[in-house]
């Protein structure tokens, strides 16, 4: 049980923290939530399936179905580990009730916004830095986001970015 304690100090800790940002983030934090849901983060692996499918590039649309593939699979994977989520306000006003671990928004957004800096990076190699730059730059702030909203603990963005690692290595390596 010492890893579990340990676990929910490093939650109590990292969520402490991002609590003391000031109240008038909240806008934005919200903002950023809409960013990692899955009809943007979906949307984008679909565009680049799509636009293999359209260029008949093999890479793009296994790329896309990957993607695809691992944004599911984060959000299959609750099902049996069924961590509660955070107990507060926010997670009681939440439409779709799920478990807490791993952060789906998180998986979403690392694997969406990396893929598609992994595109633009292909397509236009002067623009990979400043893409790949912006991409983790979302990532993060999808994944601040659903700490400082009260949806997360901070161990859930972690599982879901090393979900979406393990997708991008697929991509990548396969």
């Amino acid at each position: 049980m010492r890893g579990r304690g340990t676990l929910h100090a490093f939650d109590r800790k990292v969520g402490g923290l991002v609590k003391r940002l000031p109240k008038w983030l909240y806008p934005f934090m919200e903002l950023f939530t809409l960013l990692g849901q899955p009809p943007i983060t979906v949307g984008i692996s679909a565009a680049v399936f799509g636009y293999g499918l359209a260029l008949n590039k093999p890479f793009y649309l296994n790329a896309g179905i990957i993607a695809i593939a691992t944004i599911t699979f984060s959000s299959l994977l609750k099902i049996p580990l069924r961590r509660a989520r955070p107990d507060n306000e926010y997670v009681d006003k939440m439409f779709f009730k799920t478990y807490s671990f791993p952060s789906g928004h998180a998986a979403g957004a690392a694997m969406s916004y990396c893929l598609a800096a992994i595109v633009i990076g292909m397509r236009w190699p002067e623009w990979a830095l400043r893409v790949w730059i912006l991409s983790l730059v979302m990532t993060f702030f999808v994944s601040l986001s659903r700490i400082y909203l009260g949806a997360h603990f901070a161990s859930d963005i972690i599982g879901g970015w090393a979900v979406a690692i393990v997708g991008l290595g697929i991509i990548l390596f396969v």
